[in-house]
């Protein structure tokens, strides 16, 4: 089985406030309030990672409105740990069943993050999603989907006068 790890520079309760009472089976949500994972991959932080999130959700509010919680974010930036976690940049990993890194993503800004291709490489053929969705988040999928759409639509031209 693929298990995603998220690792959040959040407290507990900033996370679990911001899963908003879901429940993953599939991926494991935790907190590293330290950032000692951060650290031990060498991920990078920067103030302007800080200045560029606070700029791109301004500009963008009602797109990020329903994601911010300002009691939330008072918590998270409290302190020491808190403002290290707000110039943290993100950085996406995959890594083997033999817990290799097998491809890294470090972010050069705050919404950077591994393309869904990518990800969807690292994933063994065989374990990938194969829903063949218009909505689904994988690359292949969303591909399936147009293909089986342009073979329906050539079948009802097919039949004809």
């Amino acid at each position: 089985n693929i298990i995603p790890l998220c690792f959040f520079r959040s407290p507990p309760a900033s996370i679990e406030m911001g899963l908003s009472g879901v429940v993953a089976t599939d991926s494991l949500t935790l907190s590293d309030r330290k950032g000692i994972v951060y650290d031990s991959f060498h991920v990078r932080r920067t103030a302007m990672a800080a200045v560029k999130g606070t700029i791109e959700v301004t500009k963008n509010i009602n797109k990020y409105k329903q994601y911010l919680n300002n009691a939330n974010i008072s918590v998270d930036t409290k302190g020491r740990d808190g403002m290290k976690a707000a110039i943290q940049l993100p950085a996406d990993f995959c890594i083997d069943e033999d817990g290799i890194v097998v491809d890294v993503f470090r972010a050069k800004k705050s919404q950077d993050h591994m393309s869904l291709e990518r990800i969807e490489a690292f994933v063994p053929p065989e374990k990938r999603c194969k829903c063949s969705k218009k909505d689904c988040l994988f690359p292949s999928c969303r591909q399936r989907y147009e293909e089986i759409m342009e073979d329906a639509a050539a079948m009802l031209y097919f039949g004809g006068d």
